[in-house]
């Protein structure tokens, strides 16, 4: 198969450079295309105008160009573009079909800050906070970047977090999240007994080797290797998180029995517990 190169990038663009202005929304990132031949730089617009009227021309689109590789060791393309600055750029538009959104190959940054008041409406817009209200609940706030809606709950009597995925665009996934997070609280005694269990079952062993291993002589000699009921009642939840699927993950802090690594129990409604981890 012949090497893809960075022309073979250029032709995939019309010929046509064009002055656009473009509010970014996301940094930039990079990584390899074309069967890893070569890198490209990327971000994200989520608006783009005309240059002279200032007129919206599209939504969200993708922004990309090639980079050198000592473009890339140097980094110095993660500074190109800054979220929420409108800039006025000189750009090619992708010939082919759009894929979901229009992409255009960046190839010069003209100015930073550029005026442009239908693309400043739109990133207010963008910025205004999406709250979601719920008896159960409560209020929980959406973070666009992640996609996620944050807030806290009380469980067992304390106040822990809560942080579900949802697909922005698609409500009946805010909807899915919220029932599998309320259905875990109505029933939480029972949740928290079988989440602790799951934990203790599968970790308590690690627990002990990392006693031995780590010679922890604050632990008495007397009190002998942590049991299971004794795994379980240290760790501590702290948060939920539950994806857009109705999977569920539960945060505990280790009660340094892993010297401050963070346990985490996998589940779902239907399943209950299924894995229990260590995440660093």
């Amino acid at each position: 198969m012949k090497k893809r190169t960075v022309k073979d990038f250029l032709a995939l663009y019309s010929l046509k450079e064009e002055k656009k202005l473009v509010l970014i929304q996301s940094g930039t990132s990079a990584d390899k295309t074309f069967l890893d031949t070569f890198w490209t730089a990327h971000t994200h617009a989520l608006g783009m105008a005309d240059v002279q009227t200032g007129q919206v021309l599209s939504g969200r689109c993708y922004l990309s160009w090639p980079l050198t590789d000592k473009e890339r060791e140097d980094g110095d393309y993660s500074k190109l573009f800054a979220k929420g600055q409108i800039y006025r750029i000189k750009a090619r538009a992708w010939k082919g079909d759009a894929l979901g959104e229009p992409q255009w190959y960046v190839t010069e940054v003209q100015e930073e800050g550029v005026h442009c008041p239908a693309l400043e409406e739109i990133w207010a817009e963008y910025t205004k906070p999406i709250l979601f209200e719920d008896e159960m609940l409560g209020i929980l706030t959406l973070d666009r970047e992640m996609s996620t809606f944050g807030g806290t709950c009380k469980w067992m009597g304390k106040e822990v977090r809560i942080s579900l995925d949802v697909e922005i665009e698609r409500k009946a996934s805010w909807t899915r999240a919220v029932n599998v997070m309320k259905k875990l609280i109505a029933d939480q005694e029972v949740w928290d007994k079988s989440l602790r269990i799951m934990a203790a079952q599968k970790l308590t062993a690690q627990a002990n080797d990392w006693l031995a291993d780590n010679d922890q002589t604050d632990r008495a000699p007397e009190k002998g290797p942590i049991t299971e009921d004794e795994f379980a009642r240290r760790i501590l939840l702290t948060e939920f998180t539950v994806s857009p699927s109705g999977h569920f993950t539960v945060w505990y802090e280790d009660d340094d029995m892993f010297w401050g690594l963070v346990v985490t129990v996998d589940g779902t409604l239907k399943k209950g517990p299924v894995d229990a981890d260590l995440q660093g």
